[in-house]
């Protein structure tokens, strides 16, 4: 739900192995295993007699190794595991040397920029001449989007983030989409979460239009483009025809209302939460317990003591900063319904308050361009300069 650089571009967690390098180590330990235990376990030809009489015991049973063979079992494992780390790390140096390079980093940066700056352009075409294909669009986008997200978040240890209710929300409106595209209720329900708790996340979680941000711009997709795609279904017929009045007519009953708009996005809220909590507390708790560094909301929110939300969520002990949180969410999740019958009823309210959410999320761009960015960039870039003529200079030195 979050950005993961909005204070720091700095990944957590282990710095040296990934999960996936450490899976390989264990992967070559276990083949080394097999190898010896079924070297051991076929004895030769001249051997077979006495391996019956001095290798089993009365049972029949093979006896355990000794002690010393063990130990120098577990000296050679402890050899190759250590190479084969020292491998990974040259490898993995060489990599970050390359993708490092001023010239690289700067043609990613101007590549993401380009890329971001033309799928908004994009957008706004569909959405304007043919908003029937919104949710085409959305659908094609949204796949690469999660599978680099998922990629980039897994190796930075944030991958919990992707059990939030914004990714929840994403597979709802896929199902709403191409599952259910005539059910009017689920329809107005798909209307409250979108222009709702997903969309208010820009402000909330400070997103930005930071078009050379792959993080930043994905998280800008996952929290817009839904509203953008209930827009489109909403109004496309009023697009079309050019009709766009100030207000239609509300012929629904307060509590047909409240039903519609209310009750019945909150209970798909509440079923998230539920599984949420389920995974984060029951299922993968030793995990959480145990790795610290995997970054979840709560976590994120209470990182710093001397921040608002961990003075807020720890406004009734430590101990309860879950059940807080909990509660504030679902209290935050159900406020943000209210507004969503007018905008359902109002094609201007609705246009009007999805532009505003834009401009907060292009000042929050501007504010990290010209406050963080600049400043980092330049002195990203300056070191990495300084350190190649650095190395050029020595070369030179060599060959003189």
């Amino acid at each position: 739900m979050t950005d993961i650089n909005n204070d720091y571009d700095q990944p957590i967690g282990n710095a040296d192995l990934t999960e996936a390098e450490e899976d390989t180590l264990a992967f070559f330990d276990a083949i080394y295993f097999e190898e010896l235990a079924a070297a051991s376990a076929q004895p030769t030809t001249s051997q077979a007699e006495q391996d019956d009489n001095n290798n089993n015991d009365n049972n029949g049973r093979r006896k355990r190794l000794p002690v010393p063979a063990l130990k120098h079992i577990k000296g050679h494992v402890d050899a190759r595991q250590k190479k084969l780390r020292e491998t990974i790390r040259r490898r993995r140096q060489k990599l970050l040397q390359k993708i490092s390079h001023p010239t690289v980093i700067m043609t990613r940066d101007k590549f993401s920029f380009v890329l971001g700056v033309l799928l908004i352009m994009i957008i706004e075409f569909v959405l304007l001449v043919h908003p029937d294909q919104m949710g085409q669009l959305y659908t094609a986008l949204l796949l690469p989007l999660m599978v680099a997200r998922y990629i980039i978040y897994r190796a930075d240890l944030y991958h919990y983030f992707m059990y939030d209710f914004c990714y929840y929300a994403q597979i709802i409106q896929l199902i709403q989409m191409h599952k259910y595209p005539d059910d009017i209720r689920f329809a107005k329900a798909m209307f409250s979460i979108a222009n709702g708790p997903l969309v208010l996340a820009v402000a909330m979680w400070r997103n930005s239009l930071v078009f050379h941000s792959l993080d930043k711009m994905t998280s800008m997709f996952i929290h817009i483009l839904p509203a953008l795609v209930m827009f489109s279904q909403r109004w496309q017929d009023h697009i079309s025809n050019k009709e766009f009045p100030l207000l239609e007519e509300m012929d629904e009953t307060i509590v047909t209302t409240l039903i519609d708009f209310w009750w019945n996005p909150f209970v798909y809220y509440a079923i998230w939460q539920a599984m949420y909590l389920v995974k984060t507390e029951i299922v993968s708790k030793k995990k959480l317990d145990y790795n610290t560094s995997i970054m979840t909301s709560l976590r994120w929110m209470v990182r710093k003591k001397t921040s608002a939300s961990y003075k807020l969520l720890s406004r009734f002990g430590e101990h309860n900063q879950l059940p807080t949180f909990v509660c504030i969410q679902a209290v935050y999740t159900l406020a943000t319904f209210l507004l969503c019958p007018l905008l359902w009823h109002s094609i201007w309210l609705h246009f009007i308050y999805i532009l505003v959410i834009f401009i907060i999320a292009l000042a929050n761009g501007a504010s990290y361009y010209f406050h963080v960015f600049a400043k980092q960039y330049i002195n990203e870039i300056g070191k990495l300069v300084v350190v190649e003529e650095n190395g050029d200079d020595a070369k030179s030195s060599k060959t003189h």
